[in-house]
């Protein structure tokens, strides 16, 4: 009896995990143990998908569309997208350049040419943006849209290409035979492609005259083109896809409730007050009572049928002369509840995890000091490879300018070839040697950061250089700039007559003053 009684657990124990609960029990034991519960359809939630396919399969041409337009909107008319959006940006698209060859001709004239080429009329075709702003607005389009692209033009100018305008778009009536024989080979996503997904060129499109309609205008080499976007897979994907996706419906529910939280609010605040009385007049029995009060341009309010006269004066105190049984009170709003408000900061902590955002992020006063330095260094670790991607994206374009500087004609005048004969350099390792430095994090608690900061370089466990970095600092010119400031007082103090300065150790900061144990430390009550 035991025999039968167990096979049957265990057949009902399949059923409920989804499993067969065919065959022997040894088979049924190997079903379950084996049973994942996110690929198996119990009919309780959205059913799972039965089979991987290539990502412009499921992200076609029509919901990419839709999902960039959307997203788009969002980051036009929401505060708090706008805002993640930016704060994304801050950290993981800003950058300054660095070149360092140990010859100070080269260097100089290296970090120079960058300086001169960052202005809008040397940088954008359109002479619109500079280099820092196309870089941000680049890295907007592919948080905001996926990818973006930069197209290199002669002179050493680039334009910028938004995600919806690389597509196969529409052939123009005059399209020669070579070209509509080259468009026939550009793909649903906008691209030609060798057979293992390597880009060989982008369709460019424009919106057209109506503005309506993608017209095909062109197809630009890939080498030409700086690609970047966000991938999801490895392999079967040829366009990137917002992070923001993630947080579509979320972020639209969460504007949904404030806007319904607000009417309710408002409609609340129209009543204002509310009268009582005693239904059936001055004996206080009977009668009909409950007559409603319209609003009307006379604010003298009557009470039918109890003689009393309520004359409310916006611009003046009010008292009123009521009868036994008669009252005011006021109707207040409780909107938005506790519990509204609450779960708001839930929904918009679920919708910063998109782009790995703290909740502290958004409210610093839920967290200490030392609570927001560990969310601070999280994000920093989850945010590196984003960081990273907008690195290679800025090594591409210097590459290609440090490229026409040495080869162009236009830009011999400069003298590029000379300098690295002086320093004994070629073209590739002078391009290695420039360096894109993020700007890195503002100071939360200067001084005891700088403080902790000093004592790691002093244990060894860190050194001045990165600890510059992390603040978006360069130690070399901090050491440069500051030996400039030393030298001049000096040649002052001598020109003044004044007795020299002995400028000494670094000046240590006493402990009382850098206590990390202090007030500031302890979490908000807020």
């Amino acid at each position: 009896m035991a025999q039968p009684r167990l096979k049957k657990n265990l057949q009902a124990a399949a059923r409920t995990l989804g499993v067969s609960d065919k065959g022997t029990m040894a088979n049924i034991r190997r079903n379950i143990a084996l049973g994942y519960a996110g690929g198996t359809d119990k009919g309780r939630r959205t059913p799972p998908k039965t089979k991987p396919q290539h990502e412009s399969k499921i992200a076609t041409i029509k919901m990419k569309k839709r999902l960039q337009a959307t997203v788009q909107q969002q980051n036009r008319d929401l505060a708090i997208v706008a805002w993640m959006v930016r704060s994304h940006i801050d950290y993981t698209s800003s950058f300054h350049v660095s070149f360092k060859s140990g010859n100070v001709e080269l260097d100089e004239l290296v970090n120079r040419f960058f300086r001169w080429h960052g202005r809008p009329k040397n940088f954008d075709v359109a002479e619109r943006l500079g280099r820092e702003e196309s870089f941000r607005l680049y890295e907007m389009e592919k948080v905001v849209s996926g990818d973006a692209g930069l197209i290199k033009l002669d002179g050493l100018k680039l334009q910028g290409l938004e995600s919806d305008l690389i597509a196969p778009g529409i052939l123009p009536d005059k399209a020669s035979k070579a070209t509509r024989k080259r468009h026939e080979k550009i793909n649903a996503q906008g691209l030609i492609v060798e057979p293992n997904g390597k880009r060989i060129a982008f369709s460019v499109c424009n919106r057209g005259e109506k503005q309506n309609k993608l017209e095909f205008e062109m197809l630009q080499d890939a080498e030409n083109v700086i690609f970047d976007g966000y991938w999801s897979r490895l392999t079967s994907q040829f366009r990137g896809v917002s992070p923001l996706t993630t947080a579509i419906n979320m972020v639209q529910d969460i504007h949904e409730g404030f806007e319904y939280n607000l009417v309710k609010s408002k409609m609340q605040a129209l009543f204002g007050i509310a009268i009582t009385r005693n239904p059936g007049g001055d004996d206080g029995m009977g009668g009909a009572g409950g007559g409603l009060v319209d609003t009307v341009e006379d604010t003298t309010v009557t009470s039918p049928g109890s003689g009393s006269e309520f004359d409310l004066q916006m611009d003046a105190i009010n008292v009123l002369d009521m009868n036994p049984g008669e009252g005011v009170d006021t109707i207040e709003s409780k909107t938005p509840t506790s519990e509204f408000v609450e779960g708001s900061y839930m929904f918009i902590q679920i919708a910063l995890l998109a782009l790995d955002f703290p909740i502290t992020f958004f409210d610093s006063r839920r967290s200490s000091f030392s609570g927001g330095i560990a969310d601070l260094n999280k994000y920093e670790k989850a945010a590196i490879w984003k960081q990273d991607k907008n690195r290679y994206v800025r090594k591409d374009y210097s590459d290609w300018a440090l490229d026409g500087l040495w080869n162009d004609a236009e830009f011999k005048d400069w003298g590029l070839q000379k300098a690295a004969r002086a320093a004994k350099l070629d073209l590739i390792q002078i391009q290695e040697l420039l360096e894109w430095i993020p700007s890195g994090s503002p100071w939360m608690d200067k001084l005891k950061q700088i403080k902790g900061d000093d004592i790691a370089i002093e244990l060894r466990v860190d050194n001045a250089q990165d600890a510059a970095r992390r603040r978006g600092a360069d130690a070399f010119k901090n050491i440069d700039k500051q030996l400039q400031v030393e030298k001049h007082e000096q040649d002052e103090r001598k020109r003044l007559g004044l007795p020299e300065r002995v400028l000494g150790d670094p000046l240590k900061y006493d402990s009382d003053l850098t206590n990390t144990t202090d007030e500031d430390d302890k979490p908000s009550e807020d």
